[in-house]
């Protein structure tokens, strides 16, 4: 092999030195087969190969995953995209136990990237995730529960949702010995929802100018 010349100076992230960002200018001399003419370029351990994101920095998105923040939280400490953490959450693997479910599940949906609605399952009595799904549609939540054997799925005695009634068709399908309940905070929710409706309509009956509608749109 023989020099040949350099790629372009990358930008590389890592770690912040003294509580400030900081990236690595990076090049990577290429050399050339004198045989072949096959041009190869130089690798160093702080970058894998054809990464834009230093290990470091890759190994530290790892570790802030499994605290209490969200991809962007992540991406901003590390100076790096939402993309970039989200795509490093999808190489992780893990090990479902499809033997057992709790006798008391609790479903429900949560927004994630762009808006993008996410369907959850937990444990309701233990609070324990038991699956987070990329969303919230029947097909993709009933081709996970039927990894279940039904002798399984029998064991749920009581499944938690929100008003929407989306779900009770399949959780009668998944589980037939459980019972629907219907979460409180959701229906809390759609009391206090009722409530200020109405009372926007009993407020537009009087002159804004009076003490009827001054006291209820204070009060």
């Amino acid at each position: 092999m023989i020099k040949y010349d350099f790629q372009k100076e990358s930008k590389i992230p890592i770690l912040d030195a003294q509580g400030m960002p900081t990236v690595l200018k990076l090049k990577k001399r290429r050399f050339q087969c004198k045989s072949c003419r096959r041009v190869s370029v130089a690798e160093t351990t702080l970058v894998q190969k054809n990464h834009q994101i230093s290990k470091p920095v890759l190994s530290k998105i790892t570790e802030l995953h499994t605290d209490k923040l969200t991809n962007s939280d992540i991406a901003k400490r590390l100076h790096i995209s939402v993309s970039a953490v989200q795509r490093k959450l999808e190489q992780f693997t893990f090990r479902e136990d499809f033997s057992k479910l709790p006798k008391i599940l609790a479903w429900d949906e949560f927004s994630r990237n762009k808006g993008k609605l996410a369907f959850i399952a937990q444990d309701f009595e233990t609070k324990k995730i038991i699956t987070v799904l990329k969303d919230n549609k029947q097909t993709t939540i009933r081709s996970y529960f039927y990894k279940y054997p039904r002798t399984v799925r029998e064991q749920v005695k009581l499944v938690t949702v929100d008003m929407s009634g989306s779900y009770i068709p399949i959780i009668r399908q998944l589980f037939p010995k459980a019972k629907i309940s219907l979460d409180r905070f959701h229906i809390v929710q759609h009391l206090s929802r009722a409530m200020m409706t109405t009372r926007i309509a009993i407020m537009k009956t009087f002159d804004d100018k009076y003490l009827p509608y001054r006291a209820m749109k204070n009060h």
